[in-house]
């Protein structure tokens, strides 16, 4: 079922698995869009971000600024960086820590290490040396491939990872909440 709110298009439908996951796509008048798949309460934190953000555009001189969420976190304060291997000075709190520890950990692969795809295997390292005792990183990161921010490739010993659009989005948010965590002086 859709109901046209404004210009925007919401579908309650839920998915075949019948799990409660919920899908948003709004199109403005301006041309920009938003697109979104999961849990209500995720819908509606990212719609609430979008929304922000169109206003701070349409308020904004006209100036070149860059989103937030294309705004890089401060790698040096919340990782170390050795050669190869990341690691987070620091854990994150609260639920899907390693869920969300794995996003910062792959955008900051992408950004330091031109890693675009690290293996499933590296990823495990990565998170193994941030103090979180996972298993199976496919497992760990398996809501953030549903909520489509993560996007699996290859299979068994060849899967890789990588962030979607939202995906990196969402990572550089939460590398900027965490460094603000580890340096409140930080912005």
């Amino acid at each position: 079922m859709f109901d046209l709110i404004g210009s925007s298009w919401h579908n309650y439908a839920m998915s075949p698995e019948g799990n409660n996951t919920h899908r948003l796509k709004i199109q403005l008048p301006s041309g920009a869009s938003f697109e979104a798949e999961g849990t209500p309460a995720f819908i509606a934190a990212e719609r609430q971000e979008f929304v922000t953000l169109q206003a701070g555009r349409r308020a904004g001189s006209g100036a070149a600024e860059k989103p937030s969420d294309t705004i890089e976190p401060s790698w040096e304060t919340i990782l170390e960086n050795t050669g190869q291997k990341l690691s987070l000075r620091a854990k994150l709190r609260g639920d899907g820590a390693e869920r969300e520890a794995a996003l910062i950990l792959l955008a900051a692969a992408r950004t330091l290490l031109r890693e675009r795809k690290p293996t499933a295997a590296q990823i495990a390292r990565w998170l193994r040396a941030s103090g979180y005792p996972i298993g199976r990183v496919d497992r760990t990161i398996q809501a953030s491939i549903d909520q489509g921010e993560i996007l699996a490739s290859g299979s068994r010993r060849a899967r890789r990872y990588e962030l979607s659009g939202p995906g990196l989005a969402k990572a550089f948010r939460l590398g900027r909440q965490h460094a603000r965590f580890i340096d409140p002086q930080n912005n």
